[in-house]
């Protein structure tokens, strides 16, 4: 199995590759026993690769953590594009590094055991989301006057008078007139 990040080559011994689809949802049972749930959405693919570089390759390590820390304009960390059978069967072309990269040396061999995580970026539910048009935004109300800056109308510039108060309604604005300092 061989892996190409911007084209170029990720070596190691033993690559293994593991792709992911995280499917976010929530209980909607309460209490209840029962199963149902709300879809939330896709989360980006990520693919964990694990391989072996032989500490007389020393330099492909280099490379990899080359790769990891690798930085574009305003600190973002760099998208890769990626070349591997694993990634293409999850239709995964964009990648970051996500989670760190680990290398830990190996109890019996001379070599690291290197693992490292590449989240998808730019992911088709991503585009699918970007290109859906937004609801539209509809006013809200609730029962009552709104609050107006000339104090002649109701919330809706209209300029209706509002509706009879109640008695204690009128104790109350005969305060708040008093109080507040306004006819």
């Amino acid at each position: 199995m061989t892996m190409l990040l911007n084209g170029e080559l990720v070596t190691g011994n033993r690559m293994k590759v593991t792709a992911s689809l995280k499917i976010e949802s929530d209980d909607m049972s309460g209490q209840t026993s029962g199963t149902e749930k709300s879809h939330k959405g896709f989360k980006p693919k990520t693919l964990t690769v694990a391989l072996q570089i032989p500490y007389k390759d020393m330099e492909n390590l280099r490379t990899l953590m080359r790769l990891a820390e690798g930085t574009e304009g305003g600190g973002q960390l760099t998208t890769y594009r990626v070349v591997n059978d694993t990634a293409e069967a999850f239709g995964i072309r964009q990648v970051t590094f996500s989670e760190g990269v680990t290398a830990r040396e190996d109890d019996s061999l001379s070599q690291w055991i290197v693992q490292f995580t590449l989240s998808e970026k730019l992911s088709n539910p991503e585009k699918v989301e970007n290109r859906r048009a937004g609801n539209p935004v509809t006013a809200q109300s609730a029962p009552g006057d709104g609050v107006s800056g000339t104090g002649t109308g109701t919330a809706d510039g209209s300029g209706t008078q509002p509706q009879e108060l109640t008695g204690f309604e009128a104790v109350l604005k005969k305060v708040d007139t008093y109080l507040g300092g306004t006819p």
